[in-house]
């Protein structure tokens, strides 16, 4: 659900099948055309007006966030189980690459996620904070462990690795850019 639905309220059956179906389409479209697909597209190919889309969907944050909610609690949960890990450098790694993974699933999508991560009035930042905060937690086990440079915070590794340059034909991260990041935040 997102936030202009009532938390406990369930949606009607014609409402679940119109908001199923801008997912869908969203999902689709965004693969298709990147993160920057016209929303007016999305409404369309999910046979809805344009006011169904807004009224469940205020801004594209609210639409990116329904549709990334799972990658999102999927990387809430990485985090957690891989906290008291016995190597905090190799668990610090293995969840930033399942990040990029998930942040890069849509062309330009990843841009966008770090930019409204900082953002703490976004939508994206608001069902992002316990994964922030999970992040947090590892990212200082690994500086605890002396395994990360001191001054690296866990914001800031969450803009830098989302930055980094994608592959216009499969949208990923080429490896080497995750290497010269992953070098260069040990201390």
């Amino acid at each position: 659900m997102t936030s202009t639905t009532s938390p406990g309220r369930p949606l009607r059956a014609d409402a679940r099948r119109n908001y199923e179906a801008l997912l869908a389409a969203a999902r689709e479209l965004f693969a298709e055309l990147g993160a920057d697909a016209p929303l007016e597209e999305v409404a369309r190919r999910a046979g809805v007006g344009q006011a169904t889309l807004y009224r469940r969907f205020p801004t594209r944050e609210h639409l990116f966030v329904a549709i990334l909610q799972e990658r999102v609690d999927l990387l809430d949960r990485s985090a957690r189980d891989l906290l008291g890990a016995a190597d905090p450098w190799a668990a610090l790694v293995q969840w930033l690459d399942l990040y990029d993974r998930s942040a890069s699933e849509y062309r330009g999508m990843s841009a966008r996620v770090a930019e409204a991560l900082a953002d703490e009035e976004s939508p994206v930042a608001t069902a992002c904070a316990p994964m922030k905060a999970a992040f947090g937690e590892l990212v200082e086990q690994a500086h605890t462990a002396g395994a990360v440079r001191a001054d690296i915070g866990p914001l800031q590794l969450l803009t830098l690795i989302s930055s980094l340059p994608k592959d216009p034909a499969s949208g990923t991260t080429a490896p080497q850019y995750l290497d010269v990041v992953l070098r260069g935040i040990r201390p």
